[in-house]
Formats: C-alpha cells, sequence, structure tokens
C-alpha cells in the first residue's frame, strides 16, 4: 500500500463540517456516519473516520470511503437535516448513533417505547432517500445497560441492526461493530440491485454540476499544489502526461496538468469524459489500436489511465489522469496508486 500525504492548500477554505476519509483500495465500500458513538472519545472526525476505513479495508481487501456527520440524538435535528446536500444514495451503509442520554429518566416500559418510536421517526424520514438495499445500523451509545431499549428497536423494526456501543469502553472502532458492518456489506454485494451495483454507472450529471459549482475550481488561477501532484504522479507512474480534470457541463477544465495544456479542453478530445461515467479506473493500452474500434484516436496520447475524482459524498466531478505517447500494457498500472492520487486531489480541494 503506497502512503501518500496531501500537499497543504493555504488558500482553501477552511476543512467543512462533513468529513470524508478514505483507506486504499479498489471497489470502495462507503460509509455514511451520524454521530460519534462509533468512534474513539476525543478524536477529530477526520481521524476518526480514517481509522475506520482503514480498518474495514483490513477486512474486506476493499477500499473504504467514510463520511462522519456531527448529529447528536438530543439537538432536535432530523437526520435528513444534518445530511443536506448530501448525496446519500451514494452510500452502501448508514450508521445512526443515539446518544448514551436518550432515556435518561426513562424507566418505565412505556417510556423505552417512545424513545424507540422517536428513533425510528428519525430513520424513517431518511430511508426513501437511501439506495433501496442500503443497510441502517443504529449504534446505541451507553454507559449503562440499556438492553430494554435495544430489545424495543429490534422487536419494532426488523430491517434494522442495532448494537449498544459502550463509550467507556471505546478506544477505537468497536470490534463488534466493525465486524457487522463487514458481514452487511458482503451480503449486499451478493444481492441483485446492491448499492455498488447501483453507483458503479452514470451518475445523475445535474449532482455532477452542482458539486463542481459549489468547488468554484473551474476558471480558477492556478494552484502550485495541486501542480506539484502531477509532477509528482508523472513520476511515479512514468509518463510524460497528467492531469487533474473535471468535467463541467459543455467542456473539461484541467485544474492542473502537464503534458496538455492546462484549462479548457473539447470534451471529444476527452478520455476523462469516459472514466467519470463509472466508479472505477480506466485504462487503455493503446487508443490507436484498430481491432478496438470503440475508441476514439485522440491525439498523440495512445496510453491512459484515469481514477473518477468524487465529492466527500461520492459524487464524481471529474478524474486524476496520467498519459504517454507511447503504448504500455494495461495490466502494469498501480491501480491503488491511481485511486490514492484520487484521494490525495479531493482532500486537497477540501481542506481536509
Amino acid at each position: 500500500m503506497t502512503v501518500l500525504e496531501a500537499p497543504p492548500l493555504f488558500d482553501r477554505p477552511l476543512p467543512p463540517r462533513v468529513v470524508t476519509a478514505s483507506a486504499s483500495g479498489q471497489d470502495a465500500d462507503r460509509i455514511l456516519v451520524f454521530g460519534d458513538a462509533v468512534f474513539a472519545p476525543g478524536e477529530s472526525l477526520h481521524h476518526a473516520s480514517r481509522t475506520m476505513a482503514v480498518a474495514l479495508a483490513a477486512r474486506s481487501g476493499r477500499g473504504a470511503d467514510v463520511t462522519a456527520v456531527p448529529w447528536s440524538s438530543w439537538s432536535g435535528q432530523t437526520l435528513v437535516s444534518a445530511g443536506s446536500g448530501i448525496h446519500v444514495t451514494n452510500y452502501d451503509v448508514v450508521v445512526v448513533c443515539l446518544s448514551g442520554s436518550v432515556v435518561h429518566s426513562r424507566t418505565t416500559t412505556t417510556a423505552v417505547v417512545g424513545a424507540a418510536e422517536e428513533a425510528l421517526v428519525l430513520v424513517d424520514q431518511l430511508r426513501p432517500q437511501l439506495a433501496p438495499t442500503a443497510e441502517i445500523v443504529l449504534a446505541l451509545a451507553h454507559k449503562e445497560d440499556q438492553a430494554a431499549l435495544v430489545t424495543a428497536l429490534q422487536q419494532a423494526r426488523r430491517d434494522l441492526v442495532v448494537l449498544g456501543v459502550d463509550t467507556d469502553a471505546t478506544t477505537c472502532t468497536p470490534p463488534l461493530f466493525l465486524e457487522v458492518t463487514h458481514l452487511l456489506l458482503e451480503q449486499q454485494r451478493a444481492r441483485a440491485g446492491s448499492p455498488q451495483w447501483l453507483r458503479s454507472g452514470p451518475q445523475p450529471i445535474e449532482h455532477r454540476y452542482e458539486a463542481i459549482r459549489r468547488l468554484g475550481i473551474v476558471d480558477a488561477p492556478a494552484d502550485a499544489a495541486l501542480d506539484r501532484m502531477v509532477q509528482h504522479m508523472t513520476e511515479l507512474f512514468r509518463t510524460n502526461g497528467a492531469a487533474i480534470t473535471f468535467l463541467p457541463a459543455g467542456r473539461q477544465w484541467s485544474a492542473a496538468s502537464l503534458g496538455i495544456p492546462r484549462g479548457t479542453g473539447a470534451l471529444q478530445d476527452s478520455f476523462c469524459r469516459t472514466t467519470v461515467l463509472r466508479s472505477g479506473p480506466t485504462v487503455v493500452g493503446d487508443a490507436w489500436d484498430r481491432s478496438r474500434p470503440q475508441l476514439a484516436r485522440r491525439g498523440r496520447i495512445r496510453f491512459y489511465a484515469g481514477h473518477p475524482l468524487e465529492d466527500l459524498d461520492g459524487t464524481r466531478v471529474g478524474a486524476v489522469c496520467v498519459f504517454d505517447p507511447a503504448p504500455r500494457g494495461e495490466d502494469a498500472v498501480e491501480l491503488d496508486l491511481l485511486r490514492d492520487f484520487a484521494v490525495l486531489a479531493r482532500n486537497a480541494l477540501y481542506g481536509l
């Protein structure tokens, strides 16, 4: 696994309230967490999300993306409101952390059932926005026995997974939570219509345009940090060219590039417009290969390898790519490294 550090972008805004952290690997699982009960206390959301992503990736052998949303069940804020602006349909598992005091002073059976009903209302408001086969985990933080609430929640809804998390014992992502989440993901991938399968195809184009607009990267001045990143890419992949591109309406914008001009490029000459249509990498060993008529011969470029560049919620906004005038074998490309650069570019753009 290659470890890369994102260069600082001092002119970018401070880290957003919602954070996403990733672990290396292809075909990444995507987890959305409301609240912090499944994170080690005292850790920043980004560091804790990264710890969880790495732990999940170690179990699955795939990549992992964990998005953390600050939220409390006592805040009065709905999950829909807390996740406003996030395309939650891009996630495989959604974790809702219920505060340890959610049943404070509720000692009667009626009060416990009432607490369970309140929690389920929040989940039911969010459910229509999720992928149909997305899994929901309720993580109940507690410092005392809350078995009655766990039982009430399990009896009320068989389609939810309910876990108790002892906040006094949490020094890292709870192993039971990791194991349950891993099992849910494996079962989910075996079913038709899984979230992973749904997001492997094209996303709504208006989502991409809106995410690019919010970033404000198109037509912006050159950024020295992104320029250094593409230089690093050419060195590690040993190519003549590399770029960090975005696909707004009607054109391609290269925010940083070597081997092609920075700025606006024509869509008909873009390999990246194909890369952005799917969740995995796109590798073309030889674009001039006449046995592959579906490939357009695009100028001097014969070899191309690109990985989608994503927004914090997994919306694909462009690509990181390397290219060369000489063909090469497609199997020789380090795909994990290519995704690492996509993650680094995302982190740099969002100040993470």
